[in-house]
């Protein structure tokens, strides 16, 4: 039985926004203006490969090319999918031609950067249509993991008839109305603590639990700010207590790729 969890992490620009007439997405302004920025996405990078590798843990990395234009941190060796070229909302992109274009350019700077082709795909802001899963295989993508679905016991991927697998991130409703997904980013925020994903992955007795957080919020906090170094420490500490927990509980650690074979030698 498949009891597998996913840790995703999400390889952009520093504290994302969009930005007003832009295709391209900016950075937070603080107070140096909203162009991107990418050292934050590089240093909480860094931690947590440290953290993932001392853990035996292989994660997906959804890189998006501009950032990876712009690290020198190597992901060669790594399960890596495309997270578009500037985090471009592809939704609002009208033309089969201009969404093309994009998906070409962000495998083509993947395969630069790792000898081979992206296996994956996640929308930025998560939003995403047909007309772009449709495009995917075009560039050998088998996995897509832009979408929330609310967790069940049995929480399986599913296909598309163009043969990608859908590999959702879990959301619920907890008791007292408020919704939660597996996406780390209100526990970086302080708003969480690592014992609530825990209880959420505990839900799942079968599937793919797919864990979720961006590397530059190791690092940096959207509401607060750049972290302290005693901030970070806690912060990656709260990183290791949900992989620990979920794992402590019987999952196994797969990346999308592994997630898929299995999925493929069930039919």
């Amino acid at each position: 039985m498949m009891r597998a969890l996913c840790f995703t992490i999400d390889l952009d620009r520093d504290v994302n926004i969009p930005i007003p007439g832009s295709i391209a997405a900016g950075s937070i302004d603080r107070g140096k203006g909203t162009e991107p920025r990418f050292t934050s996405s590089e240093k909480g990078l860094s931690i947590l490969l440290e953290l993932l590798d001392e853990m035996g843990i292989k994660p997906t990395i959804f890189a998006e090319a501009e950032t990876l234009r712009n690290i020198d941190i190597s992901i060669s060796g790594y399960d890596v999918g495309i997270h578009g070229v500037e985090h471009e909302d592809l939704t609002l992109i009208e033309g089969t031609d201009k969404k093309r274009a994009i998906l070409k350019e962000a495998s083509e700077v993947v395969i630069d950067a790792v000898g081979r082709p992206p296996g994956s795909f996640r929308a930025p802001y998560m939003k995403f249509d047909k007309e772009t899963i449709e495009m995917l295989p075009e560039f050998g993508i088998c996995v897509d993991s832009s979408s929330y679905e609310y967790l069940s016991t049995f929480f399986m991927p599913r296909r598309f008839g163009n043969g990608v697998w859908e590999i959702p991130v879990p959301m619920d409703v907890e008791l007292s109305g408020k919704k939660i997904s597996a996406f780390l980013w209100p526990m970086h925020e302080q708003k969480r603590p690592p014992s609530d994903y825990v209880k959420l992955a505990a839900q799942m007795e079968k599937g793919a639990f797919v864990l979720s957080t961006h590397s530059w919020h190791i690092v940096e906090s959207r509401e607060r700010g750049k972290m302290s170094e005693d901030e970070i420490k806690k912060n990656i500490g709260n990183v290791r207590k949900v992989l620990e927990g979920v794992m402590d509980i019987g999952f196994k650690t797969m990346t999308m790729t592994e997630v898929k074979k299995t999925m493929e030698l069930s039919l």
